[in-house]
């Protein structure tokens, strides 16, 4: 039986039962019944515009350029908590001779984070993050091949983490890392995956001159300062667990750590931050490779953009200086985005310097699912083959010819 029929058939009676006490007239215990019948009908449209309320559907969410780029570990309640993100896109692709129809996976993953407090001011973390492939399993990960780690963190004393992790440089791209899939040139141009597939020959055995930042770095053991006056430091150091290469005609074996560090200031509306990291014994003689990374940028209403400089050196006569400008607006739900980026030579006359062009459209549904589509387009020296790095079916370009895509794509997080 409905419920608010009831209380009306039970307040009815009540009020004719009192009625008859009383001696009331049968029309003024009419008139009083109908009176209560008015105010009930009141209370029943309230109840019902409280219930509309509760369950109007969320607000949109935000226009798609004022979403992170990058998942950070924060603060939160203990517990296990699954994320993750599908990102798939059908993409024309030419890379400079061959044109090709096919569909992307870029960077679906999926991941465990977790935390305990163990005292007021200590809490233990951890996370499980893996490379997954809904289109073709093939392409799916190992498990954990993506950013995972055992850790501590202190309210007062920062975050100590242990495992695999993007290295601070990587993680320092701010607001000129606002695109998606094979539209975003900071991985190709600032990163050093463009420029590290050239090759060269020294003592006899080929090598790239350069190293790609863009890779996460394994056995790595990070420090993440708190945050003081919005800036905050982080140092980063893996040990070489593998010997090194020869050395000439010599059995020499190098040792090969990695150290790196940032410091950036953040206060939701400007942003800026310098990074530095050293591969130690890089090259076939013992030579170094580094990269200075600095980055400045603002977000401000509907308007965001970033620019950002890296320099790397193998410290044997090969140096790039490389640059990326990012900016987006949004109209509405909808956001409009683009990057530009440039890469010199490696050395006077090389000619292998390359260049990036990336648009975006973006259109959240909600705040879970956006659809998006991109156009791109490297246009390489006569020597360089900077190729796409986004998306799984990567194709290596003839040295010269200029790749370009086209993609139409969905993405969804949880």
């Amino acid at each position: 039986m409905n419920k608010h029929f009831s209380l009306r058939k039970t307040l009815t009676a009540t009020l004719v039962a009192s009625a008859c006490v009383v001696g009331w007239a049968p029309t003024a215990v009419v008139a009083a019944e109908a009176d209560i019948a008015k105010r009930l009908d009141a209370l029943e449209a309230e109840l019902a515009a409280l219930k509309a309320q509760v369950a109007r559907p969320a607000p949109a969410a935000a226009p798609a350029s004022a979403q992170a780029a990058k998942e950070h570990v924060v603060s939160g309640t203990d517990g296990i908590t699954v994320y993750g993100k599908l990102e798939l896109a059908a993409e024309a692709n030419k890379d400079g001779v061959v044109s090709r129809n096919l569909l992307q996976n870029i960077s679906s993953n999926i991941g465990f984070r977790g935390q305990r407090r163990l005292t007021g001011d200590l809490t233990g973390l951890m996370q499980i993050e893996t490379g997954i492939a809904p289109d073709d399993s093939a392409n799916s990960k190992t498990f954990a091949s993506r950013n995972s780690f055992a850790g501590l963190r202190s309210d007062r004393l920062g975050s100590l983490i242990v495992g695999t992790y993007d290295m601070p440089l990587k993680r320092m791209d701010g607001n000129v890392d606002i695109m998606w899939g094979n539209a975003d040139a900071t991985e190709i141009i600032l990163e050093g995956a463009g420029t590290s597939r050239q090759s060269v020959t020294t003592a006899g055995a080929s090598y790239a001159p350069f190293s790609g930042f863009h890779t996460r770095q394994k056995n790595v053991i990070q420090y993440w300062s708190p945050k003081f006056s919005n800036i905050e430091i982080k140092l980063a150091f893996s040990p070489d667990e593998v010997n090194g290469v020869l050395s000439g005609t010599t059995t020499t074996a190098y040792r090969k750590p990695v150290y790196g560090a940032s410091v950036e200031f953040d206060n939701k509306v400007w942003q800026f931050g310098v990074a530095t990291e050293t591969m130690k014994n890089f090259t076939a003689d013992g030579k170094n490779m580094t990269a200075l990374m600095a980055q400045g940028g603002m977000k401000l209403g509907d308007l965001a953009f970033g620019l950002a400089y890296s320099q790397l050196d193998n410290h044997l006569n090969k140096k790039t200086s490389n640059w990326v400008l990012g900016a987006a607006y949004d109209i509405s739900l909808v956001s409009f985005k683009l990057n530009y980026g440039e890469s010199s030579e490696t050395a006077d006359g090389k000619n292998d310097g390359l260049k990036m062009l990336g648009l975006e459209v973006d259109y959240p549904f909600d705040k879970n699912t956006v659809l998006f589509g991109y156009y791109s387009k490297i246009t390489n020296g006569a020597n360089a083959r900077g190729r796409f790095e986004g998306g799984d079916n990567k194709f290596s370009p003839v040295a010269g010819t200029d790749p370009t895509a086209l993609g139409l794509g969905i993405r969804f997080k949880f």
